[in-house]
């Protein structure tokens, strides 16, 4: 359903209006692996819509990146190839599953508003050591264990679309005496810092900003 979703917003003419939003929170995204003193020959984007980060990595931190996502249509419209510095491969693939890819591959691993969509983002993300290795790790010379290796990622946290939910909750309750849930929940900021401590993490950094829309 999701995959339909994603397929059917891709083909619309006014889909561009929104990627502003999108494209700042790539290169905020991108301006976090800047920081990152060691080299990382594979990247993988999980859930790259259009390739809103792509254009912004430098050859420097990043050998070659992979965009993924469930999306052919997405796919087909990625950012990168010709705007970065870095080696641009694509794949369509389930997020969740990620089963194209071998155990151990990477050295980074990238997420920039995807998560949200994930239906068990606990069991899926980072329940284990185990989920961590084979997800987000290719063992090389620089990072001495899984915890070490990074992840930068964003998503929407619990306050985003207040004033939206608001008007619909008030709306709704005015023309029909009830509340129904309109859109997808939130997560909190301090269960992604408890799921990442799960995990193995060590050094968990979480910022939140407010993009005014």
């Amino acid at each position: 359903l999701k995959r339909r979703q994603r397929d059917w917003a891709a083909r619309q003419p006014e889909f561009e209006d929104a990627q502003y939003l999108k494209e700042e929170i790539g290169w905020r995204i991108a301006d976090r692996v800047f920081d990152l003193t060691k080299f990382n020959p594979l990247a993988l984007d999980i859930g790259c819509g259009v390739g809103n980060i792509a254009p912004h990595m430098i050859k420097e931190n990043v050998g070659t990146l992979i965009q993924c996502d469930m999306s052919e249509e997405m796919v087909s419209k990625s950012r990168g190839a010709d705007d970065s510095e870095v080696k641009i491969e694509r794949v369509v693939c389930d997020e969740e599953k990620l089963e194209p890819f071998k155990t151990d591959q990477f050295d980074l691993l990238l997420s920039s508003l995807s998560a949200h969509w994930i239906n068990d983002l606990p069991q899926c993300d980072v329940p284990s050591k185990a989920t961590v290795s084979r997800w987000y790790v290719r063992f090389n010379e620089g990072y001495e264990n899984v915890s070490d290796r990074p992840r930068p990622g964003a998503l929407f946290a619990e306050d985003s679309l207040f004033e939206l939910r608001c008007s619909l909750q008030l709306a709704e309750m005015e023309r029909t005496g009830g509340v129904g849930s309109h859109i997808s929940p939130f997560i909190k900021a301090q269960d992604i810092g408890g799921l990442l401590n799960k995990a193995g993490f060590d050094m968990v950094t979480l910022d939140s900003d407010e993009v005014v829309v």
